[in-house]
């Protein structure tokens, strides 16, 4: 069987991208389920992995000269973005199934005068695709963030049945109907009946009763322990959640070194480790490359099901 080709770039280069790459490229698991192709600038490639493993392609994505370990920039910023674009060519066009991203500095890609607060954002403009979420992957745990980098205080107006039904819709249309989801309520206790909020009796509870009247298999809204907890019990495949750290903080509990994060509704697969540049350790040479590994493993078997209409 023939395997996957996936771009894997090399992300910000001040941080720890580079170095969890090419550690990861190097194991046995990862060699054997893709072939890779690396976008970026080898230039920056920890001492003693200049040369790429045999099998392993280079696009290489010059950066500017002066990039700091541990310090965000905004030659950084374009590093990343730039490095993301033309992975994000070479999947429209075929060349490759799909695409790993190592991560990109929100502060960096600000100076470089981005718009757009991450990865998952600028895929979108990217492949001109209508709707994109992030689905964070833990082992067999899985849930979909319906908010992402927008501040605690502004998650509540960001929120609409619209936007609660489309996201299902999607995962579903991705896993199949057959896959079972939980909804999480946003107010503790899930509300009490209204008493701490009444997102959940206006907003959430109705579209929940709106999916499940479709054929769905949905349940909530339930407080987010409920729905983390009988998710990693194994009742449900997927955890809707309202918010950035709902899904994050129970999720990295449970596997901290397995978190990965899907980008649902482009035209092909995006993976990521679930972290960020982690600028602290940046050049010490410390950096866990399990999670990196993990998403070249979920990319390259799940590229058939990420294939969407072009």
């Amino acid at each position: 069987m023939t395997k996957p080709c996936l771009a894997v770039t090399l992300g910000d280069p001040s941080g720890i991208g580079p170095e969890t790459v090419a550690r990861a490229i190097l194991r046995r698991d990862v060699a054997a389920c893709a072939r890779i192709i690396l976008v970026g600038d080898p230039a920056f490639l920890p001492r003693g992995h200049k040369s790429v493993p045999a099998g392993v392609e280079i696009l290489k994505i010059p950066a500017a000269r002066g990039i700091v370990f541990g310090s965000p920039s905004r030659s950084a910023g374009f590093a990343a973005i730039e490095s993301l674009e033309a992975a994000s060519r070479l999947a429209l066009s075929g060349a490759v199934d799909g695409i790993v991203t190592a991560p990109a500095s929100k502060i960096s890609l600000n100076l470089a005068a981005s718009r757009h607060r991450g990865h998952t954002e600028l895929l979108r403009v990217f492949t001109r695709s209508h709707q994109v979420e992030m689905m964070m992957v833990a082992g067999s745990l899985r849930a979909l963030l319906l908010t992402r980098h927008v501040p605690l205080m502004s998650v509540a107006r960001n929120l609409s049945q619209s936007k609660i039904i489309s996201a299902a819709r999607l995962y579903f249309s991705i896993f199949g109907r057959a896959s079972r989801m939980s909804v999480c309520a946003l107010n503790p206790h899930a509300g009490d009946g209204g008493i701490i909020g009444s997102e959940e009796k206006k907003l959430i509870a109705p579209v929940v009763r709106r999916l499940a009247s479709d054929g769905f298999k949905v349940k909530g809204p339930l407080g987010a322990d409920t729905a983390f907890e009988l998710a990693s019990s194994g009742e449900f495949d997927v955890v809707l959640a309202m918010y950035h750290d709902q899904a994050m903080i129970p999720l990295k509990v449970l596997s901290p070194r397995a978190v990965v994060n899907v980008t649902l509704g482009l035209p092909f697969i995006r993976t990521a480790p679930g972290h960020g540049t982690a600028y602290d350790i940046a050049g010490k040479g410390i950096a866990d490359a399990r999670p990196t590994a993990e998403a070249i493993k979920f990319a390259a078997s799940h590229c058939g099901l990420f294939r969407r209409p072009r």
